[in-house]
């Protein structure tokens, strides 16, 4: 039987790749699906006739076609369209076709023309959303699934759209935090690079030429624009060989865990990130519980979104104490991600019978704080960079000065 190479998308929205065997590229791309798999990409591992090159470069074609990389804010804004089409009573195939008719060359344009076959079918929404793991997260597709059973598929599709959007306008409002003082850091380290790249040597050849004694400031300047313009080839390297070794590293079960480790004890972003991923958590969580989704089956699919391996194992850890018949709570406290306030309010909503509701009481308050730090941030970084730049440029102007200041003296 021959065998096909493909890269697939798993339920979890990774990706992943490896060999399958099969009669031809569509019974593997069948195989890979009943495995729980999307495939992205077949091509067979022996040799084909020229036929055979056709059909698999058609096969490729066609899935490439509908894995163009959406954006998140292309997704949140779909499921916005559709909760209001919803909330107004339409049904939902008139719902899917208004959508589509508006959706111009996008390609979820595409994908919701499928996921209106599969309804025309006899599908459910979310089976056929379940076909796109690249796009619908599994929290996505439970929920429309409980929401389908229970008749809230309006309701449900509300909620989901407030998540969608409250996680990317987070994620926007924290990536604009960094950006101005990152694009800062590489503007001024250029600009030191370049003075002492190509100023430098210039300037100070002059000195040198006199025969005279250096002050300590121009030494030390001298011999880093001395490495750099000598040696940059061994640096540039050397920092590409770290940064692809790390990569390398992180890559592994044990790296990625030290890695996830470390990330959230890098101070103020460490807090930051921890914040961040236990209210994305404790909402996901939320959310399932209140659409009748069981705690077991909700920490299962909590997990995928958690974005840390150490939380990842806590939620593990979480599901087999629940299940076993312990508390929640319990197992939270034993985590060092969980803060001490989001424990106890975990605690109290499982005495009174409100856990799903405190959960979201609990994310709301991480996304609070997340503000609040991020508005700290904002205010702190411009006036530290500004030092910082300010501190590399003033001493290499001091470098410079400094004998101008000595060669005065002497002529005086």
């Amino acid at each position: 039987m021959p065998s096909f190479k493909y890269k697939a998308v798993n339920t979890s929205g990774r990706n992943t790749k490896g060999v399958i065997e099969a009669d031809n590229d569509t019974h593997a791309a069948r195989k890979l699906r009943n495995k729980g798999l999307y495939p992205l990409e077949v091509k067979s591992l022996g040799k084909r006739s020229p036929k055979n090159k056709k059909q698999n470069s058609s096969f490729n074609l066609d899935f490439s076609r509908f894995f163009q990389r959406i954006p998140k804010s292309t997704v949140a804004s779909t499921i916005r369209q559709l909760a209001t089409l919803l909330n107004a009573g339409l049904p939902l195939e008139v719902c899917l076709n208004t959508m589509i008719e508006q959706g111009g060359k996008s390609p979820i344009r595409s994908v919701l023309s499928q996921v209106r076959d599969k309804i025309r079918e006899g599908s459910g929404l979310a089976t056929a959303f379940s076909e796109f793991p690249h796009i619908f997260t599994p929290t996505f597709i439970t929920m429309i699934k409980a929401a389908e059973s229970s008749g809230t598929l309006e309701i449900v599709m509300e909620r989901l759209a407030e998540h969608a959007e409250q996680q990317i306008a987070l994620n926007r409002k924290v990536q604009g935090t960094l950006a101005y003082p990152t694009l800062m850091l590489i503007v001024g380290l250029g600009v030191v690079v370049f003075l002492l790249t190509f100023v430098i040597p210039k300037v100070t050849q002059i000195f040198l030429d006199l025969d005279r004694a250096l002050p300590t400031p121009t030494q030390i300047l001298l011999t880093i624009s001395h490495t750099l313009r000598y040696n940059w080839m061994y640096i540039a390297g050397g920092i590409g060989l770290f940064v692809t070794s790390y990569k390398r590293f992180i890559n592994t079960p044990k790296g990625k865990k030290i890695h996830h480790a470390q990330i959230l004890r890098v101070p103020i972003l460490g807090s930051l990130l921890r914040m961040m991923v236990v209210g994305r958590v404790c909402r996901t969580l939320g959310m399932l519980l209140k659409n009748g989704v069981t705690l077991v089956e909700s920490l299962k699919i909590v997990r995928n979104v958690a974005g840390n391996v150490i939380l990842e194992q806590n939620i593990v850890d979480m599901n087999k104490g629940v299940q076993e018949g312990k508390s929640l709570a319990e197992f939270m406290g034993h985590s060092e991600v969980f803060p001490t306030t989001a424990v106890q309010m975990v605690a109290a909503g499982e005495k009174s019978g409100q856990l799903a509701h405190m959960l979201l009481v609990v994310a709301d308050d991480c996304d609070n704080q997340v503000n609040a730090k991020l508005q700290m941030l904002t205010s702190l970084m411009e006036p530290v960079m500004i030092l910082i730049l300010g501190g590399l440029v003033g001493f290499v102007v001091m470098a410079i000065i400094l004998p101008i200041f000595e060669m005065s003296s002497l002529v005086g």
